[in-house]
């Protein structure tokens, strides 16, 4: 998911590492916040193949820094990232599934309705485990485990119903 989060924002301009950690943080900090420390090796990774470039600047100071900004390849590769399949545990998909969200106007209608009918897909076949899992035996006996089960079918629905809005309007 790093790789969406610095590809997306270096769509938006070139930035420093420290740049880029500071807007993962601003922008995406109530989703996911990656490490500084998970951001470089994200962006060494990023032009090793060729997704990003950067520029190698000095300080008045004598302190190396880079810039670092997005190749047409980064472009594509971006566009391939949010389109592909999501990570099976639940708890790696949904904070994916609300960032590729917000990625996703860097798509044309097209490929919208493709992530929207994914993603969809994907949250309605764990929504469906939990309810199942909520209506079952196993949690008679824990009011607090089945009040916290029917939060996550809650907000798996609302952002089912979301993504359904999103669909709704990119076909009109």
């Amino acid at each position: 998911m790093n790789e969406i989060l610095l590809l997306y924002l270096l769509l938006k301009g070139k930035n420093t590492m420290y740049g880029l950690s500071k807007l993962c943080t601003k922008y995406f900090g109530f989703i996911i916040k990656p490490s500084y420390g998970a951001v470089q090796p994200a962006l060494k990774k990023l032009e090793k193949n060729k997704y990003i470039t950067s520029e190698k600047f000095i300080t008045e100071g004598g302190k190396p820094y880079f810039y670092y900004s997005i190749t047409e390849d980064g472009t594509k590769h971006l566009k391939e990232k949010l389109l592909s399949k999501l990570h099976a545990s639940p708890v790696q998909m949904y904070p994916s599934v609300k960032v590729r969200i917000i990625c996703s106007d860097i798509l044309n209608a097209e490929e919208q309705k493709e992530l929207f009918t994914l993603l969809k897909t994907q949250l309605l076949k764990i929504q469906q485990t939990a309810n199942n899992t909520l209506t079952s035996d196993i949690y008679n006996d824990n009011y607090k485990a089945k009040m916290v089960l029917d939060n996550t079918v809650c907000e798996y629905k609302n952002t089912i119903d979301m993504i359904e809005r999103f669909e709704n309007a990119c076909n009109r």
